[in-house]
């Protein structure tokens, strides 16, 4: 997150209304170098050499609506950090603060390489920070502003991108706010392109929106990217808010334009609401019918008309991505059909009729030789825990219980009826 220039450089949209989290944009068109913002910095910018609990400013990197972002060294670890320090002229405000603190402990929930890093948070000093792993790169809106993407960088970036969320959303975290600006381009360890997902900010977390920071009617998010349901004003929406998001991303990604762009607000919630925009297809002439399906149905009016999760989301969108792209994420998408890191075994999803066909059920483990064996005495009446049922007793042993039972009846009829003769003597 070291050059997060999106923050203040992401291009401005058209549109006149704008939602709680928005702010207007401080900067020109994303242009020039990552290196050189293109901003002014606020009155008040903590100043390079500044200590902030034991972080040591190094020079400010972006701003955003609820704070500011700084390169920082860790003076205990020696390493650097994005350290996002809340506005000072939000500490006052308690729904903000508690916002900002959201946004750390739902990231911190998330060990995923695909999600930003979360090391340490303080609420109680004197400005307010979060300190998360220093990236190298640049936001997905600087990479848009320079043109509509190639389907198959498209498709690599969003692979992994539905791989992050699909991650927060079974650790029952609902972002709300995915946009380009929060879509994080850089490269991982062994140097292949990759994306993270930034700012939990305004996430719900356990089933309620913001810990019960908005009520019914609110609107939350940034309002090119809203859903039907949060554009509705309802409180409570799922994940399948979050694939509608990426939806609008990805058609952004291949015109490079929302499909509400330039729109005042009251138009852009209607159009929403009701599903009507431009088709991709009459904005970029060359896009194959099957990636626009795609985006139609992530971006479906009805959240069950959408992907069955934002991991379905990605498997449809597998087949596009280079073969690189492919190679990274095949085992999570293609081989491994419930998508489960290897760390979260134990908290998989079952997605029955993914599109792969029936799930055959794999047959059990002979079981070890100790739990077959059974003793006589605990054979009889009982059958084995783990092993094999009992073979039926054979015909002849039948046969033999039988004449056994009949000749014992026989020897005790003819006694009953010896007593009784000499009973009956006078």
């Amino acid at each position: 997150m070291a050059d997060d220039t999106g923050l203040t450089r992401e291009p401005a949209t058209d549109t006149t209304g704008v939602t709680k989290q928005e702010r207007p944009s401080r900067a020109a068109a994303a242009a020039g170098s990552p290196a050189q913002p293109a901003f002014s910095p606020t009155r008040g910018a903590l100043a390079p050499g500044t200590k902030v609990g034991r972080y040591e400013v190094i020079r400010l990197v972006g701003e955003g609506g609820m704070g500011t972002v700084y390169e920082a060294l860790d003076a205990r670890l020696h390493r650097r950090v994005a350290l996002k320090v809340l506005s000072p002229a939000l500490k006052s405000k308690r729904k903000a603060a508690k916002r900002f603190a959201i946004e750390a402990q739902a990231a911190a929930r998330l060990v995923h390489p695909n999600v930003v890093r979360i090391y340490d948070f303080d609420m109680e000093c004197a400005n307010p920070y979060m300190a998360m792993e220093f990236l190298e790169g640049e936001t997905l809106a600087c990479e848009i502003a320079r043109g509509p993407l190639a389907f198959d960088r498209m498709a690599d970036i969003m692979l992994a991108v539905c791989a992050g969320v699909e991650a927060a959303h079974q650790a029952g975290i609902v972002h709300r706010d995915l946009k380009p600006s929060n879509i994080f381009l850089c490269s991982d360890w062994q140097g292949h392109k990759s994306a993270r997902v930034l700012d939990f900010g305004i996430s719900k977390v356990g089933g309620v929106s913001g810990s019960g920071l908005t009520e019914t009617g609110d609107i939350v998010g940034t309002s090119q990217y809203l859903s039907p349901e949060q554009a509705a004003g309802l409180r409570h929406v799922s994940e399948a808010s979050d694939q509608y998001s990426l939806g609008v991303v990805m058609y952004e990604c291949a015109t490079q334009r929302t499909p509400q762009q330039g729109l005042p607000i009251h138009s852009l919630l209607r159009n929403v609401t009701q599903g009507s925009h431009v088709p991709p297809h009459e904005l970029r002439a060359d896009l194959p019918a099957a990636i626009e399906a795609l985006i139609e149905r992530a971006m479906s009016v009805r959240p069950k008309d959408r992907f069955r999760s934002v991991h379905e989301l990605g498997r449809a969108i597998f087949p596009f991505a280079s073969a690189n792209g492919q190679r990274q994420l095949d085992d999570y998408y293609r081989s491994d059909p419930e998508g489960s890191w290897p760390e979260r075994a134990n908290a998989r999803r079952q997605r029955a009729g993914s599109g792969d066909g029936p799930t055959l059920r794999q047959p059990d483990a002979p079981p070890p030789a100790w739990q077959a064996r059974t003793t006589r005495t605990s054979a009889r009446g009982h059958r084995s825990v783990s092993g094999p049922a009992e073979a039926p007793a054979a015909p002849a042993a039948r046969s033999r219980g039988v004449l056994y039972s009949v000749a014992i009846g026989a020897v005790l009829a003819a006694a009953t009826l010896a007593i009784l003769l000499l009973l009956l003597r006078p």
